[in-house]
């Protein structure tokens, strides 16, 4: 039944669609609540926890997981969100995490790890494992979505009013917190750490500029990420070029042709 996902480039562009399907949600509620800081530095920290997955022989998703995890939990026990997510706390955990995988996965035999593949992604290498972990968790997050959509929506708009409206603004905090680190876990592979934030933020500003209500941007978004997904893997092929790189360029002239667009509308 499953003999079709034998292709490798069949497996590639399931990993996107699937990768693409979730970003759009995602990526909306990071770029209301600006936190495309957040999923960068997570990002970059997710290197880290590579290089102590594979110093402990097991698989680098749980060592990204452990790392992400644990920076999301200790930001929350900061008295003020505001404060802990600064862009000076961010920053240094961002740099601190990605030199300190580095050297890491330096220490780790040539042949354990690819450190491009790392921080670029190698969507063409993804397998059937990779495959399932990544539909799994991304299940996992469309439930989180469904059962609290009303609630990090009415967060992202005012906290104040949400808060007033009887929702637990901090608890929404930390699993939206939660959620974008599961999300940087499993992107990993498909974008690289580099590139994570970029494949989040970039389709969904292309649809803030053509959005009427969240629903909306959400669809447009996720369009936005389809034609970059395509346009990627495309061109990957046609100029050998990296499959992750070339979405992120995808994603950004699609975001300078709206741009332009709209610029033309308003004259």
């Amino acid at each position: 039944m499953l003999e079709w996902l034998d292709d490798f480039l069949l497996r590639s562009i399931v990993a996107g669609l699937i990768m693409v399907s979730i970003a759009a949600p995602m990526g909306c509620l990071m770029v209301w609540q600006r936190l495309a800081f957040l999923s960068d530095t997570l990002g970059h920290a997710a290197v880290l926890g590579v290089g102590i997955g594979l110093a402990f022989q097991t698989k680098p998703i749980f060592g990204v997981l452990a790392v992400v995890l644990l920076i999301v939990f200790s930001l929350s026990r900061v008295t003020s969100f505001n404060n802990a997510l600064s862009e000076t706390t961010l920053a240094i955990i961002s740099h601190t995490g990605l030199a300190g995988g580095i050297i890491l996965v330096g220490t780790l035999p040539a042949q354990t790890v690819n450190i491009e593949a790392i921080l670029f992604g190698d969507m063409l290498a993804i397998t059937l494992s990779d495959l399932a972990t990544l539909f799994i968790t991304t299940l996992i997050l469309f439930a989180g979505l469904a059962v609290n959509w009303r609630a990090f929506v009415a967060v992202s708009v005012s906290r104040e009013i949400a808060q007033a409206e009887g929702i637990e603004v901090r608890k929404m905090q930390f699993l939206m917190y939660t959620m974008i680190a599961l999300l940087v876990a499993i992107m990993m592979k498909v974008m690289g750490v580099l590139l994570i934030a970029a494949m989040l933020v970039i389709p969904t500003t292309s649809a803030r500029l053509f959005s009427r209500s969240p629903e909306q941007m959400v669809l447009i978004s996720g369009l936005y990420g389809l034609a970059a997904l395509a346009g990627g893997i495309a061109s990957s092929f046609q100029f050998d070029w990296q499959t992750g790189p070339a979405i992120v360029v995808s994603a950004t002239l699609f975001l300078l042709l709206t741009l332009a667009i709209t610029r033309l509308r308003s004259l």
